[in-house]
């Protein structure tokens, strides 16, 4: 009676640190705002998108300047064998090419729409970057909350399988009750090592999420939050809403859209006169002075093959455009959807290890608790009531990787963070 009262207490006592949160020493703390924040920064995803603004404002900047001008010096009727210097007459010219007004404003147009699509799919990148770490995080944070669980089982299993030896020894335990323990103890010692490693593994992969490559030690994180349930009440037609002002799929399809349109009104314009300005400087016989001025206009002539084609492949990306903005929106739908509804299966599944499941399973803990300190039941039969717990509460955690990653899911569909 003694042995069993002595092993229920230790059992209960690392039950009881399970729910403590202490931090090994030589592990480097990390929130999820820190490893965001740390993603956003150092990301090479991000830094690409950022280029890309860049590059949009440079196109934009080429489109609505000037040709380069063309400056030239002429020397004319320069008699046989004489220098330069004996020229009869000497023009200095400027000739500047100008298309049609319009096609500048109209340039500049379809040049702000890609620098706003490129702008979009900056912040479309980073909370593709920021979902991204949450998941990784989130992953590892429940595999660091299933090592715990798995370093109390290992205790648990090591403490029955000495008190097994000792009652084996002293004739109190059978063979079997020896053997459950070992056997007991050696899946245990397993369970952790399979833990310990899928941490690590976990940790590598938040570690790149953030950015990092081989330079740094990911195995040294603690991460620092919890998996949280905060139960929000989500409405699907709030949650549309919300999507069709801030999902960057559809902004850059509709960009797109505006861009083409805008390239489909440039190739008509095409059929317009371009113009060409030239400002004369002449010297002649020795006498300066003389100016003049000409105005050039380029005719279109061949419009039924250089125009044409342009405005034929302007009209079919017009419509390539307007259909991808079709599915854009069909895609959006769908995701949002989809997203809702495993998010209420998540929220249900939460909710139901809450109020039932993990009560109920602490209830039968206690039960045999009761009933092995009075003799009533084998500590095998004690033991499954002791696994059961620790099942309940695995799959617990589990469901709440689920529930976070539903959230995730939520917000890229969405198109913002929710929380």
């Amino acid at each position: 009676m003694f042995i069993r009262h002595f092993m229920l207490i230790s059992m209960l006592m690392f039950s009881a640190g399970y729910a403590q949160q202490q931090q090994p020493a030589a592990s480097k703390s990390l929130s999820m705002e820190e490893a965001i924040s740390t993603a956003l920064n150092i990301n090479p995803e991000i830094k690409a998108s950022k280029e890309k603004i860049n590059s949009a404002s440079g196109r934009l900047w080429s489109g609505i300047s000037l040709p380069s001008p063309e400056i030239s010096l002429d020397y004319e009727y320069i008699p046989s064998g004489q220098p330069l210097t004996s020229f009869s007459e000497r023009t200095f010219s400027i000739t500047q090419p100008v298309e049609f007004p319009t096609n500048y404003f109209l340039r500049r147009a379809k040049f702000t729409d890609e620098r706003m699509i490129a702008e979009t799919e900056l912040n479309q990148t980073e909370l593709s970057v920021v979902s991204k770490v949450k998941e990784a995080y989130y992953e590892a944070l429940s595999k660091q909350e299933e090592l715990k669980l798995a370093k109390e089982n290992l205790a648990i299993a090591e403490d029955f399988r000495k008190k097994a030896e000792i009652r084996f020894n002293t004739g109190e335990a059978t063979h079997l009750e020896r053997l459950t323990a070992k056997v007991q103890y050696s899946e245990a010692l397993n369970n952790l090592n399979i833990r310990q490693n899928e941490l690590k593994s976990l940790l590598a992969e938040l570690n790149y999420a953030m950015g990092f490559g081989q330079d740094s030690q990911p195995e040294s994180y603690f991460l620092s939050d919890s998996l949280s349930f905060d139960g929000a009440d989500y409405s699907l037609d709030k949650l549309f809403e919300a999507a069709s002002r801030s999902n960057s799929q559809l902004k850059i399809s509709e960009l797109r859209l505006n861009a083409s349109s805008v390239e489909r009104t440039l190739a008509w314009t095409s059929l317009l006169p371009s113009f060409s300005l030239s400002y004369f400087n002449q010297s002649r016989d020795g006498i300066s002075g003389f100016y003049g001025a000409s105005l050039g206009v380029t005719v279109p002539l061949w419009f039924m093959f250089d125009q044409k084609g342009k405005i034929q492949e302007a009209e079919a990306n017009k419509s390539i455009a307007e259909s991808e903005l079709r599915s854009a929106k069909n895609e959006f739908y769908l995701k949002v959807n989809n997203a809702f509804n495993a998010y209420q299966i998540a929220d249900k599944q939460v909710r139901l290890y809450q109020s039932d499941i993990l009560p109920e399973a602490e209830e039968v803990y206690r039960a045999a608790s009761r009933s092995y300190e009075a003799g009533e039941i084998t500590y095998v039969e004690f033991l499954q009531a002791k696994q059961t717990v620790i099942s309940s509460r695995s799959n617990y955690i589990n469901s709440l990787l689920s529930y976070n990653q539903a959230v995730i899911s939520l917000e890229e569909a969405v198109g913002k963070r929710l929380k």
